[in-house]
């Protein structure tokens, strides 16, 4: 497109130098174009040669950006077609100067992407089916009691099936609560910015560890539950042996088939999500570090 618009702007200035050129032969000018025809000189047979050697050489020029134009556009066109071969151009090294180092045409080596050296974090052991390590093991046993018993999940789009599984959940989750209900001595820690005194009860939120799995457990005790335990500062540091009666709360959500992203509460199955209580009796330092 460029080639074509350049070739139209010089042959319409030949065209108009020739028309300059033989203008003097032509018809005579109208009387509104004296003034101005006044002011020009008549042209001279040296600049009619000269002029007509401009126009030849730019009819020699229109001539050469023709045919680059058509070659241009069988390029193109060969282009299109896929048969051209089109050397990859040869570029020279840019010269160094004073200023300016020699910049290489040399193809360059991606950069390797970084290699993380820290090794990956282990997964984390599963929790025992134990309840006597602490809720962890009490939420893992109270699964395997349901696995045995709900091996499969019916699909949620069958409505009568699925209303007979939640029926059976509920009754399976009030004898499973009957059932776990069991004096258990946990190992776990006091969190002391949690520790309030109400009259002569003292509450506070205790943590157990099960597998790199915490749970959280909010606590009201006797004071006199504390007493061995209780310093100057404070409730003792380090690890507790806390002994008392757990009491299983699983329900059924009906519309909670799956975790949540934060899985709060805790689910212990599709469906049922797992709460219990712990009236914990007496809090002792623990002969071991908890599990």
């Amino acid at each position: 497109m460029r080639l074509t618009r350049s070739a139209l702007i010089v042959s319409t200035l030949a065209l108009a130098t020739l028309t300059m050129a033989t203008g003097a032969n032509a018809a005579p000018e109208p009387a509104g174009a004296r003034l101005t025809s006044a002011v020009t000189q008549d042209p001279t047979p040296e600049s009619i040669s000269d002029l007509r050697q401009e126009i030849d050489r730019l009819r020699l020029e229109l001539e050469k950006k023709q045919a680059d134009l058509a070659a241009a556009l069988q390029r193109i066109k060969a282009l299109e077609t896929g048969t051209a071969a089109d050397p990859a151009p040869t570029t020279k090294p840019t010269p160094a100067t004073a200023t300016s180092p020699a910049k290489s045409t040399a193809p360059t080596t991606p950069a390797k992407p970084l290699v993380n050296l820290m090794p990956p974090a282990p997964m984390p052991q599963p929790i025992p089916a134990d309840p006597t390590i602490g809720p962890g093991g009490l939420m893992a046993s109270m699964q395997a009691d349901y696995l045995a018993a709900y091996p499969t999940v019916p699909n949620a789009n069958n409505t009568k099936l699925l209303t007979n599984h939640l029926r059976g959940l509920a009754n399976w989750c009030t004898k499973a609560n009957r059932d776990n209900t069991k004096q258990h001595i946990w190992v776990g820690r006091i969190d002391q910015g949690t520790i309030q005194t109400n009259g002569k009860n003292v509450s506070f939120m205790a943590t157990f560890v099960n597998s790199n799995r915490y749970f959280t457990v909010p606590i009201t005790v006797d004071q006199s539950v504390i007493a061995r335990i209780r310093t100057r500062n404070g409730i003792e540091p380090g690890d507790l042996a806390f002994s008392g009666i757990v009491t299983p709360r699983v329900r059924v959500n009906s519309a909670r088939p799956a975790p949540s992203a934060f899985e709060t509460p805790y689910m212990l199955a599709p469906y049922v999500e797992f709460f219990f209580s712990f009236n914990v009796k007496s809090i002792v330092p623990a002969a071991g570090p908890s599990r």
